[in-house]
């Protein structure tokens, strides 16, 4: 089936909100799909960085992986779903990390909104992943985000530049405690139209939910 837009959604729910982490497994595989859903059903992918670590620590919730017993299911869990969704994949060393630097990096140049960022929001999404996921990279090195950045043509100046900025950590303070108030407690959660969908094992739900609203005008609530 072609990922071309279809006619443009309404007004009201024609944005997708996804939040997730950098350091998020389950955000790297949901992210491909997500972007090729919007894209078949005409809808704008909004892309909101979080800290997950920050938003659990207010909510009063304890880390996924602090537990030992959910931690070894959750590693098992983690190449499974690799697997499913037929991509690359290897646990980085140390994970997880902070994500702070990839975050500050993204909304920093999300608020300067250069010509064409919608595309390349994607495009450096997808190489932060890559970096991290793939390739086994630290994200929280600034060389390593350089290297990430040069798919949307930036220098590594303007990257340490960026990832250090203040605007970028204001958005990324205001993004985490916008995250608190919707009801996000994990990554990936995504919003459309109201309705709030966590985790990559969503997908065919919300895949579900976007054609029953294409093809019968209704709400889309499965």
């Amino acid at each position: 089936m072609s990922d071309a837009p279809l006619e443009s959604a309404p007004a009201e729910a024609a944005t997708v909100d996804f939040y997730f982490d950098f350091a998020s497994p389950y955000a790297y595989f949901a992210h491909g799909t997500l972007v090729a859903l919007t894209r078949r059903h005409g809808l704008r992918l909004r892309y909101r960085p979080v800290l997950l670590w920050a938003i659990l620590k207010e909510l009063g919730m304890p880390p996924p992986m602090e537990q030992p017993a959910k931690r070894r299911y959750m590693e098992h869990d983690m190449r499974r779903s690799a697997v499913y969704f037929g991509l690359p994949f290897q646990l980085p060393p140390g994970f997880p990390v902070s994500s702070h630097a990839a975050a500050r990096l993204f909304h920093t140049l999300d608020a300067q909104a250069p010509r064409g960022w919608s595309a390349q929001a994607g495009d450096l999404v997808a190489a932060l992943f890559k970096a991290y996921f793939v390739d086994g990279r630290d994200i929280a090195d600034p060389a390593v985000l350089g290297e990430a950045a040069t798919v949307i043509g930036l220098a590594p100046q303007q990257v340490q530049q960026a990832a250090q900025a203040e605007a970028g950590k204001a958005a990324l303070r205001q993004a985490n405690a916008e995250a608190v108030q919707r009801g996000v407690w994990g990554s990936p959660f995504w919003f459309h139209g109201g309705e709030g969908y966590f985790g990559a094992d969503r997908l065919a739900q919300f895949e579900r939910s976007l054609d029953l609203a294409r093809f019968d005008g209704g709400a889309g609530k499965v």
